[in-house]
């Protein structure tokens, strides 16, 4: 009698026990399956490290390599028992079993601990799903739980991760150590718009390492950059899923602040985040066109676009900045010029004023979003109340009910950012840096800045500049109360909303 050719899937959860007897367990115990059932391993498949639990079971590479196993002629399925398949009731059923047995039904699955063919509607194999799922959750819930508790200590203990670059971890708590200055860094190139590739670079071509560096890349220095670890916080729960690396909304994310001593400043790490909005907003920072999409005709009221009319082999002798309203233009170099003479000596003389401004505008900001607060928590209280005056129609009505979860939970979202950004103003309002980067910068030059370097500060500095081409390309320039452009923005989209 023919063997039916068979592939065989092993799989264990954890790192720690790569190395261990797991998988020859689970191939030993296949391996005595198939001589019962008159099968043939034809192929082994195994996913190492990989949560039953948290990875989708259609997207694990072993689960993958079964579907081209089938597709190349194997008839058979062997696992060692439920719980090495999935911790998930319906996962594999639906994204592997069911597919499979529609494309091929003749093709059968087998249990080490089931005596015939396995099914997935014996009531004994969804019991034995059933319980792998609980205790999946029961594991999940104690770690979470844990890492719960050591976070909410007076002084909180961070959990089981890896110690961030710049600390040592003493006892639970992070103290900088002498890989700070390097951190320190990072974070002031990317406040200047360097790309974290550029960044990588310089430390390698200076000779710059740390403890747990010897080579820096684009994914380290971003990992660093987005760590809010280093302005003092606990960040915990980040993730959008476990096997996800895209962040959660700030709004989902739990904060534990001033848990350790901070290796940035409030006002540096709040620029570098500023910088990748700007950049997610004008694309890439690197580019002679400084003033591109703040420079304006003054006749026509159009932003002007940037274009190089440079003939071949000649390319950047005639880049221009030209309004596409009257077709006038002009070259950017003289227009250039003429903006950092007006921004060199306005500069110096109105500095003090300049910090001031700053100052007095993260106030003002802070008091419309404290009315802005108050107005949320009205609406809210409102909702809530409406929503146990109905309780008897939404019941009965699931398109209402939805209404009012979606209308309260946009609600807390909204007074949950308004309380944090309440608090990221108060921090910069503490913070003395501004003060201390602009007052060096006074000594400094713009001629020498790079490209990169002007057109973020151009950015940050400049609320709009208008040429007058009837005027001898007259330059104006209205200069922004202070650098915190996205800030700016978002208190303007809350506080339209709710004030």
């Amino acid at each position: 009698m023919n063997k039916l050719k068979a592939t065989g899937y092993l799989r264990y959860s954890d790192q720690k026990q790569h190395g261990n007897h797991s998988l020859e367990i689970q191939k030993s115990h296949i391996q005595s399956l198939a001589d019962r059932e008159n099968l043939e391993i034809v192929e082994w498949r195994a996913d190492k490290a990989t949560s039953a639990f948290h990875s989708n079971v259609s997207k694990r590479k072993g689960i993958r390599l079964i579907f081209e196993d089938i597709k190349n002629g194997a008839e058979a399925v062997c696992f060692y028992e439920e719980s090495r398949l999935t911790r998930s009731i319906s996962d594999f059923y639906n994204e592997v079993y069911l597919p499979i047995k529609e494309e091929f039904p003749h093709v059968k699955f087998f249990s080490t601990h089931s005596e015939s063919e396995w099914d997935p509607d014996n009531p004994m194999t969804q019991a034995k799903l059933t319980f792998a799922a609980a205790e999946s959750e029961i594991k999940s819930d104690r770690t979470k739980d844990a890492q719960k508790s050591l976070l909410e200590r007076q002084q909180p203990t961070r959990p089981g991760s890896r110690t961030p670059i710049g600390y040592d971890m003493i006892d639970g708590v992070l103290y900088p150590n002498e890989d700070a200055p390097v951190v320190q860094l990072i974070f002031h190139l990317a406040c200047w718009g360097h790309s974290h590739g550029i960044i990588a670079d310089y430390l390698n071509k200076s000779g710059v390492t740390s403890k747990k560096v010897k080579y820096w890349n684009s994914s380290t220095v971003g990992y660093i950059l987005s760590n809010k670890v280093y302005s003092g916080n606990l960040a915990w729960n980040v993730r959008t899923s476990y096997s996800s690396s895209k962040p959660k909304d700030e709004a989902e994310i739990d904060l534990f602040e001033h848990t350790h001593e901070p290796i940035i400043s409030s006002t540096v790490f709040y620029l570098a985040k500023q910088v990748n909005d700007l950049k997610n907003q004008y694309g890439i920072m690197k580019t002679p066109y400084y003033l591109r999409s703040i420079i304006k005709c003054k006749k026509c009221n159009d932003v002007l676009v940037a274009k190089d009319n440079s003939p071949k082999g000649k390319k950047g002798q005639y880049m221009i900045y030209k309004c596409t309203g009257c077709n006038s233009s002009a070259p950017i170099i003289p227009i250039h010029h003429a903006v950092l003479n007006d921004l060199q000596k306005k500069w110096s003389t109105q500095l003090s004023s300049f910090l001031a401004t700053s100052k007095k505008q993260l106030r003002s900001w802070s008091a419309k979003l404290a009315t802005t607060k108050s107005n949320i928590k009205q609406l809210l209280q409102k909702t809530q109340f409406n929503q146990i005056s109905l309780e008897t129609d939404i019941q009965n009505d699931t398109l209402l009910a939805e209404v009012f979860d979606t209308s309260l939970q946009h609600l807390r979202n909204e007074l949950s950012y308004t309380n944090g950004t309440l608090e990221e103003i108060a921090s910069l309002l503490e913070d003395d840096y501004l003060d201390k980067i602009l007052r060096v910068l006074m000594q400094q030059s713009f001629l020498n800045f790079t490209d990169t370097e002007l057109r973020v500060f151009f950015l940050m500095y400049f609320e709009e500049v208008t040429i007058n081409f009837d005027k001898n390309n007259e330059i104006s320039i209205n200069y922004r109360l202070s650098p915190f452009v996205s800030l700016e923005n978002s208190i303007g989209y809350i506080t339209e909303q709710f004030n």
